[in-house]
């Protein structure tokens, strides 16, 4: 026997996968009691994936209206003159 504990484990709420509780293996999350989300790293950049191609569209139109309205807004305080 090992003298080295081993780590807790989690499965992961959309594959089923079991892993360690890492972050190496999973994403952080405050607000959860172990401090990392209940999905595992490979299955939420998948999912980030699909939906942005599912809504590429809209996402690409949303940062370009972000884009021009900070633009507006530091053009009208005058913060673009101070750099």
């Amino acid at each position: 026997m090992s003298d080295v504990p081993s780590r807790p484990k989690g499965a992961c709420r959309t594959c089923g996968e079991v892993l360690p509780l890492t972050t190496e293996h999973f994403h952080r999350d405050a607000n959860n009691a172990s401090g990392l989300k209940k999905q595992c790293r490979v299955c939420a950049c998948d999912e980030a994936k699909a939906r942005y191609e599912a809504n590429s569209v809209a996402v690409l139109a949303s940062f370009r209206d972000r884009r021009a309205q900070r633009t507006a807004h530091f053009e009208e305080t005058g913060l673009y003159d101070v750099a």
